[in-house]
Protein backbone atom coordinates (compact mmCIF):
# COMPACT_ATOMS: atom_id res chain seq x y z
CA UNK A 1 0.00 0.00 0.00
CA UNK A 2 3.09 2.23 0.37
CA UNK A 3 3.78 2.01 -2.76
CA UNK A 4 0.10 3.09 -4.02
CA UNK A 5 0.28 5.90 -2.48
CA UNK A 6 3.61 7.28 -3.19
CA UNK A 7 2.41 6.59 -7.08
CA UNK A 8 -0.56 8.23 -5.75
CA UNK A 9 1.28 10.93 -4.96
CA UNK A 10 3.11 11.07 -8.47
CA UNK A 11 -0.94 11.01 -9.76
CA UNK A 12 -1.35 14.67 -7.96
CA UNK A 13 1.51 16.10 -9.79
CA UNK A 14 0.29 15.31 -13.23
CA UNK A 15 -3.03 17.40 -12.40
CA UNK A 16 -0.80 20.74 -12.20
CA UNK A 17 -2.47 21.52 -15.76
CA UNK A 18 -6.20 19.99 -15.05
CA UNK A 19 -6.89 21.03 -11.69
CA UNK A 20 -8.11 24.58 -11.13
CA UNK A 21 -5.76 26.71 -9.12
CA UNK A 22 -7.31 26.43 -5.27
CA UNK A 23 -7.11 22.32 -5.96
CA UNK A 24 -3.87 22.00 -7.21
CA UNK A 25 -2.46 24.47 -4.69
CA UNK A 26 -3.64 22.11 -1.92
CA UNK A 27 -2.49 19.19 -3.08
CA UNK A 28 0.85 20.18 -4.99
CA UNK A 29 2.88 18.98 -1.98
CA UNK A 30 1.16 16.34 -0.57
CA UNK A 31 2.88 13.76 1.00
CA UNK A 32 1.40 10.18 2.47
CA UNK A 33 0.40 12.08 5.67
CA UNK A 34 -1.66 14.89 3.84
CA UNK A 35 -3.17 12.58 1.79
CA UNK A 36 -4.24 9.99 4.52
CA UNK A 37 -6.38 12.81 5.64
CA UNK A 38 -7.46 14.39 3.02
CA UNK A 39 -8.86 10.82 1.67
CA UNK A 40 -9.84 10.23 5.44
CA UNK A 41 -12.42 13.13 5.43
CA UNK A 42 -13.73 12.67 1.84
CA UNK A 43 -16.77 10.73 1.50
CA UNK A 44 -15.07 8.00 -0.28
CA UNK A 45 -12.75 7.42 2.73
CA UNK A 46 -15.54 7.88 5.56
CA UNK A 47 -17.60 5.11 3.69
CA UNK A 48 -14.91 2.82 3.59
CA UNK A 49 -13.66 3.12 7.41
CA UNK A 50 -17.71 2.85 8.02
CA UNK A 51 -18.19 -0.26 5.78
CA UNK A 52 -14.74 -2.08 7.39
CA UNK A 53 -16.47 -0.99 10.89
CA UNK A 54 -19.15 -3.31 10.30
CA UNK A 55 -16.82 -5.86 8.80
CA UNK A 56 -15.49 -6.17 12.25
CA UNK A 57 -18.75 -5.97 14.15
CA UNK A 58 -20.30 -8.82 11.70
CA UNK A 59 -17.53 -10.64 12.51
CA UNK A 60 -17.63 -10.18 16.38
CA UNK A 61 -21.80 -11.06 16.42
CA UNK A 62 -20.18 -14.21 14.74
CA UNK A 63 -18.21 -15.24 17.72
CA UNK A 64 -14.76 -14.17 17.03
CA UNK A 65 -12.76 -13.02 19.56
CA UNK A 66 -12.28 -8.88 19.63
CA UNK A 67 -9.03 -9.39 18.64
CA UNK A 68 -9.35 -11.43 15.21
CA UNK A 69 -12.90 -9.11 14.64
CA UNK A 70 -10.50 -6.10 14.72
CA UNK A 71 -8.54 -7.69 12.34
CA UNK A 72 -11.11 -8.35 10.12
CA UNK A 73 -11.90 -4.62 10.35
CA UNK A 74 -8.21 -3.43 9.62
CA UNK A 75 -8.32 -6.07 6.56
CA UNK A 76 -11.43 -4.88 5.38
CA UNK A 77 -10.20 -1.04 5.43
CA UNK A 78 -7.30 -1.86 3.91
CA UNK A 79 -8.27 -4.28 0.94
CA UNK A 80 -11.19 -0.99 0.52
CA UNK A 81 -8.65 1.61 0.14
CA UNK A 82 -6.18 -0.51 -2.31
CA UNK A 83 -8.72 -1.39 -4.51
CA UNK A 84 -9.85 2.79 -4.29
CA UNK A 85 -6.06 3.06 -5.37
CA UNK A 86 -5.85 0.78 -8.32
CA UNK A 87 -9.38 2.52 -9.53
CA UNK A 88 -8.28 5.76 -9.10
CA UNK A 89 -11.32 6.72 -7.20
CA UNK A 90 -9.32 7.63 -4.10
CA UNK A 91 -6.96 10.00 -5.89
CA UNK A 92 -9.96 11.45 -7.09
CA UNK A 93 -11.28 11.54 -3.38
CA UNK A 94 -8.75 13.01 -1.95
CA UNK A 95 -8.84 15.41 -4.63
CA UNK A 96 -11.95 16.69 -4.28
CA UNK A 97 -11.35 17.02 -0.75
CA UNK A 98 -8.61 19.17 -0.94
CA UNK A 99 -10.17 21.09 -3.00
CA UNK A 100 -12.83 21.95 -0.66
CA UNK A 101 -10.55 22.28 2.20
CA UNK A 102 -8.92 24.56 0.51
CA UNK A 103 -11.85 26.39 -1.17
CA UNK A 104 -13.11 26.85 2.43
CA UNK A 105 -9.73 28.21 3.64
CA UNK A 106 -9.19 30.73 0.99
CA UNK A 107 -13.12 32.14 1.43
CA UNK A 108 -12.12 32.58 5.15
CA UNK A 109 -8.58 34.25 4.39
CA UNK A 110 -10.38 36.98 1.29
CA UNK A 111 -12.73 37.50 4.54
CA UNK A 112 -10.10 38.80 6.93
CA UNK A 113 -8.77 40.90 4.12
CA UNK A 114 -12.09 42.04 2.64
CA UNK A 115 -12.21 43.35 6.75
CA UNK A 116 -9.20 45.27 6.66
CA UNK A 117 -9.80 46.86 3.80
CA UNK A 118 -13.22 47.70 4.62
CA UNK A 119 -12.34 49.11 7.63
CA UNK A 120 -8.91 50.92 5.99
CA UNK A 121 -10.89 52.66 3.86
CA UNK A 122 -13.61 54.47 6.72
CA UNK A 123 -10.45 55.68 8.30
CA UNK A 124 -10.33 59.66 7.98
CA UNK A 125 -6.91 60.45 7.55
CA UNK A 126 -5.40 64.19 7.71
CA UNK A 127 -1.95 63.27 6.39
CA UNK A 128 -1.91 63.45 2.54
CA UNK A 129 0.91 61.20 1.94
CA UNK A 130 -0.22 58.54 4.59
CA UNK A 131 -3.81 59.15 2.89
CA UNK A 132 -2.54 58.32 -0.67
CA UNK A 133 -0.70 55.44 0.56
CA UNK A 134 -3.87 54.34 2.12
CA UNK A 135 -6.03 54.31 -0.71
CA UNK A 136 -3.26 52.30 -2.76
CA UNK A 137 -3.65 49.74 -0.15
CA UNK A 138 -7.61 49.59 -0.45
CA UNK A 139 -7.29 49.55 -4.38
CA UNK A 140 -4.93 46.72 -4.06
CA UNK A 141 -6.59 44.95 -1.75
CA UNK A 142 -10.16 44.68 -3.80
CA UNK A 143 -8.33 43.61 -6.47
CA UNK A 144 -7.16 41.10 -4.44
CA UNK A 145 -10.41 40.06 -3.12
CA UNK A 146 -12.44 40.66 -6.17
CA UNK A 147 -9.82 38.29 -8.56
CA UNK A 148 -9.39 35.89 -6.12
CA UNK A 149 -12.43 35.16 -5.63
CA UNK A 150 -13.13 34.85 -9.12
CA UNK A 151 -10.37 32.48 -9.20
CA UNK A 152 -11.04 30.60 -6.13
CA UNK A 153 -7.89 30.77 -4.93
CA UNK A 154 -5.61 33.38 -3.08
CA UNK A 155 -2.28 34.22 -1.96
CA UNK A 156 -1.42 34.14 2.01
CA UNK A 157 1.35 36.92 2.13
CA UNK A 158 -1.16 39.07 -0.02
CA UNK A 159 -3.58 38.78 2.49
CA UNK A 160 -1.51 38.93 5.73
CA UNK A 161 -0.33 42.20 3.87
CA UNK A 162 -3.37 43.40 3.95
CA UNK A 163 -4.21 42.52 7.51
CA UNK A 164 -1.15 44.38 8.19
CA UNK A 165 -1.59 47.57 6.64
CA UNK A 166 -4.62 48.05 9.01
CA UNK A 167 -2.09 47.58 11.88
CA UNK A 168 -0.04 50.31 10.04
CA UNK A 169 -2.36 52.93 9.90
CA UNK A 170 -3.81 51.97 13.60
CA UNK A 171 -0.16 52.73 15.02
CA UNK A 172 0.80 55.81 12.95
CA UNK A 173 -3.12 57.35 13.90
CA UNK A 174 -2.46 56.68 17.86
CA UNK A 175 1.27 58.28 17.36
CA UNK A 176 -0.83 61.12 15.64
CA UNK A 177 -2.86 61.12 18.39
CA UNK A 178 -0.61 61.78 21.52
CA UNK A 179 2.20 63.83 19.41
CA UNK A 180 -1.32 66.25 18.84
CA UNK A 181 -1.75 65.92 23.11
CA UNK A 182 1.98 66.39 23.53
CA UNK A 183 1.88 69.27 21.64
CA UNK A 184 -0.75 70.40 22.72
CA UNK A 185 -0.29 70.58 26.82
CA UNK A 186 3.78 71.52 25.53
CA UNK A 187 4.61 67.70 27.26
CA UNK A 188 8.09 66.00 26.11
CA UNK A 189 7.22 63.60 24.02
CA UNK A 190 6.98 60.36 25.25
CA UNK A 191 7.55 57.90 22.59
CA UNK A 192 9.27 59.44 19.54
CA UNK A 193 8.53 58.51 16.56
CA UNK A 194 10.58 60.57 14.04
CA UNK A 195 9.03 61.07 10.42
CA UNK A 196 6.27 59.11 11.14
CA UNK A 197 3.73 60.21 8.20
CA UNK A 198 7.05 59.42 5.89
CA UNK A 199 7.65 55.68 7.32
CA UNK A 200 4.24 54.65 7.34
CA UNK A 201 3.53 55.97 3.46
CA UNK A 202 6.76 54.01 2.70
CA UNK A 203 5.60 51.39 4.72
CA UNK A 204 1.88 50.91 2.99
CA UNK A 205 3.34 51.38 -0.41
CA UNK A 206 5.46 48.43 0.12
CA UNK A 207 2.71 46.26 1.79
CA UNK A 208 0.38 47.51 -1.80
CA UNK A 209 3.60 46.25 -4.09
CA UNK A 210 3.07 42.93 -2.11
CA UNK A 211 -0.78 42.43 -2.13
CA UNK A 212 -0.36 43.30 -5.75
CA UNK A 213 2.33 40.39 -6.97
CA UNK A 214 0.73 38.41 -4.41
CA UNK A 215 -2.37 38.75 -6.35
CA UNK A 216 -1.16 38.45 -9.92
CA UNK A 217 0.75 35.00 -8.41
CA UNK A 218 -2.20 33.65 -7.00
CA UNK A 219 -4.44 34.07 -10.24
CA UNK A 220 -1.51 33.31 -12.70
CA UNK A 221 -1.41 36.74 -14.18
CA UNK A 222 2.62 37.33 -16.15
CA UNK A 223 3.82 40.42 -14.86
CA UNK A 224 3.16 43.76 -17.07
CA UNK A 225 7.46 42.43 -18.68
CA UNK A 226 6.25 39.55 -19.36
CA UNK A 227 2.77 40.52 -20.85
CA UNK A 228 4.69 43.23 -22.85
CA UNK A 229 7.16 40.47 -23.78
CA UNK A 230 4.32 38.29 -25.29
CA UNK A 231 2.93 40.90 -26.82
CA UNK A 232 5.60 42.22 -29.30
CA UNK A 233 6.59 38.83 -29.85
CA UNK A 234 2.93 37.92 -31.33
CA UNK A 235 3.43 41.15 -33.80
Amino acid sequence: MHCRLLKSIEFFNSLRGLCPSRVYGSIARMDIRSFSRAYSRSPLGIASMLLALAIGVAASLLGLKPGASALACAVAFAAFVAAALASGFAQRAAVSEAGRAGGAQADSRLSEAASARARLAALRIAEPSVAQARDLVVLEAGRLVEDCRRAGTYDPEAVQAAVDSLGLVDAWLKEADSSAIERRFDLPDADPFPEAAKRTAEALRGKAALIASGRARAVGEPPPSDRMAIEEELK
